[in-house]
């Protein structure tokens, strides 16, 4: 699984918002989405935390805390800093965003991004947009760079059927290129609780945030459960080219509640644990679940400079 690139960030920049089916600046005052009245504690080694409301307010993976969420200061919290966070009227994210200014052991950073979220009028995923700029001093030189990504998913009969994406980058004044074109399918074992899956997250391509899904903030899953993709890519820049393609199989077992116990996506098994939602009951850190595992802390900058 990816790591959610969330810890070190310097100041926050503008709230970004996206288009979508309902007006973005909302609060959520619950969760997006409970299965057979559960929220997911636990999927292979992420853990959620959730507020009295069913909000998730923190995503751990082993120990170690990847960030929290204030939804009253539409922020993404961790290591006391900060970035912007904008939500549709339903609890789906429409925007991060994000600015930092630093030096380390002789080097020098300074730029912002922006990543958008938009759904369709029945609450499904249809773009994801990133765009970056960076300049600074790296091994003695300076540098500039901006880049653009973005991922377009095609819906058919209720299930997630194509994803394309498209990359461009500018460093220096050269120009690099890349893609993909993803294409999923599906058995006819039925989603019944529109659950988001480890696979089905994985071909949204977007390489940290996808983490949202688990927890109902990207908008509503397929109705069937996928039982493969194959993606072809192909990068290229001034000198070369290169071009490739990959395949994945996925396994469902189901718990007698509808909700899903394991998940097999190629070679790698995650099970899944759920607690309990109730609108009367305090459900808060008692959530968390600790495991065992050693995360390095990361940056907001490497979410967004992942391409450089």
């Amino acid at each position: 699984m990816k790591n959610l690139l969330w810890a070190t960030l310097a100041m926050v920049m503008c709230l970004f918002t996206a288009c979508s089916d309902d007006d973005d600046d909302k609060i959520p005052q619950g969760p997006t989405i409970t299965y057979a009245g559960k929220l997911p504690s636990r999927i292979g080694n992420y853990s959620f935390v959730y507020d009295d409301n069913g909000r998730c307010i923190q995503i751990k993976s082993g120990s170690y805390v990847y960030g929290e969420i204030d939804y009253n200061k539409g922020l993404l919290i961790t290591d006391d800093e900060e970035a912007k966070v904008s939500f549709n009227s339903k609890g789906y994210i429409t925007g991060i965003s994000a600015s930092w200014s630093y030096k380390e052991d002789g080097d020098s950073y300074k730029g912002s991004g922006k990543i958008s979220f938009s759904y369709n009028g029945k609450g499904q995923l249809v773009s994801y947009s990133e765009s970056s700029s960076e300049s600074g001093k790296e091994d003695g030189e300076s540098f500039s760079y901006k880049g653009t990504y973005k991922s377009v998913y095609t819906w058919q009969d209720g299930n997630l059927v194509k994803v394309v994406t498209e990359e461009v980058d500018t460093e220096d004044g050269e120009v690099s290129e890349a893609g993909s074109t993803c294409t999923i399918e599906y058995g006819d074992q039925k989603n019944e609780l529109g659950q988001y899956t480890v696979g089905l997250s994985d071909v949204l391509d977007m390489e940290d945030a996808d983490i949202f899904a688990y927890v109902g903030m990207l908008g509503k899953a397929s109705s069937y459960f996928p039982v493969s993709y194959t993606e072809k890519w192909y990068e290229r820049d001034t000198e070369q080219e290169h071009e490739g393609e990959y395949r994945r199989e996925m396994s469902y077992s189901l718990n007698s509640d509808g909700t899903v116990a394991t998940e097999r996506v190629g070679n790698e098994t995650f099970s899944y644990s759920y607690i309990m939602y109730d609108e009367d009951n305090s459900l808060g850190r008692s959530a968390m679940f600790e495991g065992n595992s050693n995360v390095k802390s990361l940056s907001f900058r490497s979410f967004f400079m992942r391409h450089r």
